[in-house]
């Protein structure tokens, strides 16, 4: 019979032995033993020392891999020799308890297999700790149920994140990749790694909209945020560049829209308009003939294959909407979220309620936070408060309502400016020459410049348009 080493300290603790394997936990480190050369990078990949639930195993998979990492050769003397400098022999094992490790499974061939139990008996345990902790925040004190909610998806989401990652990542690892991506981006050359953002100079200075950043689009009201929002979303709708084709296909890049402002109806009828270039106010007041209308139904059916998902929730608490992200995540696989817009949302926490400005640090914070753990971008249109309008001075950073808790998580700020404010606001004939000139500024860019470039809003189908035109599209 196959002995455990065992250390004298302590005993491992006895949970449901669905929750563990010692069998798979000494085939692993057996193998680590007697196959180094075929077992250890692919051990060490995947599992860290806190995968294994016995202590002595613990303390013998960080062994070996520490004089891995020394590059010191690995065998049952070595092995035993190490331990015995640091006085762990007999605790963890003599030469023949680590022979018997070494005899413990059929073939290193399955030495995968067994990886991949010692690392689901891992979450399945931390994912029982999670539910164990829900179940005591619950119990102990009295919470808002959102507030508790969002702490129970964190946690879960945190264990699931754990089947894609590990702790420990060499450096050389890292650089590798870096190599790779260098050579990914020059085999891309005049095509975007991230989500298009429509406009040819923006894409060029962002590459895109990127995973896991938090831009903020910021602008006085009614300047036309809601409108640049979905120009966004359009343009990363309809289609996707597919680097095996070295095509753009349709559809494009799902999408989810949060309107805490206007309902799901409108914001389809102002992009049914922008889409189909026709006059929102002349759809409105009935002034639809029977081409347009059959126009109209043919692009509509167009807009049904757009991954689009919508939800125009009101009084959202930055923790639901947390929560109601992370199931359209789940649900649709979304790539890209907009929120429309952050000082409509509101915190639950008790200092919230207090101070306006923790209120926003809260919501800032929580939505960097979710850009990070569903590792997609968001675009989060903001307010910006009313100074600019005095002089009619441009925007900046400075003038985001609350904007010092904004202005340090946002990875890209773009602030929004309207530079003939004395021009119509909208015309029914001959929309094209009736363009409104708009300064977009990238007041802010963590990973690249910040330069301000123009582009032109069509009042009469809402949309923004770029001056510019894409060489290649």
């Amino acid at each position: 019979m196959t002995r455990t080493p065992r250390s004298r300290a302590s005993s491992p603790p006895q949970p449901v032995s669905s929750l563990y394997s010692a069998d798979a936990e000494r085939a692993v480190l057996g193998a680590m033993i007697a196959h180094p050369e075929t077992t250890l990078d692919l051990a060490m990949e995947r599992l860290a020392h806190e995968d294994f639930f016995v202590p002595a195993h613990q303390e013998l998979f960080q062994l070996l891999r520490d004089m891995h990492l020394r590059h010191q050769p690995i065998d049952v003397v070595t092995v035993h020799q190490n331990l015995l400098d640091r006085g762990r022999a007999q605790a963890l094992g003599s030469p023949a308890i680590l022979a018997e490790l070494c005899s413990s499974f059929p073939t290193h061939l399955n030495v995968s297999s067994y990886i991949q139990i010692v690392k689901d008996k891992s979450l399945l345990r931390r994912l029982h700790e999670a539910c164990s902790r829900i179940a005591d925040s619950i119990l102990s004190e009295p919470q808002p149920v959102a507030h508790v909610l969002d702490q129970a998806e964190e946690a879960i989401f945190r264990v699931t994140g754990m089947a894609l990652t590990q702790n420990i990542v060499p450096g050389a690892k890292e650089i590798a990749r870096a190599i790779q991506l260098v050579d990914a981006f020059r085999k891309r050359k005049g095509h975007l790694f991230g989500i298009p953002t429509g406009f040819y100079q923006l894409d060029q200075l962002t590459t895109g909209w990127q995973k896991g950043d938090m831009i903020v689009l910021a602008a006085r009201p009614g300047v036309g945020k809601t409108a640049l929002a979905l120009t966004f979303a359009r343009h990363a709708l309809s289609e996707r560049y597919d680097p095996q084709q070295d095509a753009w296909v349709k559809p494009g890049h799902a999408v989810g829209l949060f309107s805490l402002e206007m309902t799901n109806a409108q914001l389809m009828l102002r992009l049914l308009a922008s889409v189909a270039s026709e006059s929102l106010q002349r759809i409105r007041r009935g002034e639809v003939d029977d081409f347009q209308m059959q126009k109209l139904a043919q692009i509509a059916e167009d807009i049904k294959t757009w991954p689009l998902y919508l939800d125009d929730s009101s009084d959202l608490t930055i923790h639901q909407l947390r929560a109601k992200a992370r199931r359209m995540k789940q649900q649709y696989g979304i790539e890209l979220l907009i929120i429309d817009y952050l000082q409509l949302l509101h915190s639950d926490s008790p200092q919230a309620r207090e101070n306006r400005q923790v209120e926003i640090a809260e919501i800032s914070r929580g939505i960097k936070a979710l850009a990070k753990e569903l590792n997609l971008p968001i675009i989060v249109l903001a307010q910006l408060n009313r100074r600019p309008d005095e002089g009619r001075c441009e925007p900046a950073l400075h003038h985001l309502r609350e904007s010092g808790a904004i202005e340090q998580d946002a990875d890209v700020v773009l602030l929004l400016h309207r530079l003939d404010s004395d021009a119509e606001e909208e015309s029914d004939s001959s929309p094209s020459s009736q363009l409104i000139p708009y300064s977009l500024h990238i007041a802010k860019q963590r990973n690249g410049p910040t330069e301000k470039m123009e582009i032109r809003f069509n009042p009469a189908y809402t949309r923004f348009e770029d001056p510019l035109r894409h060489p290649t599209r």
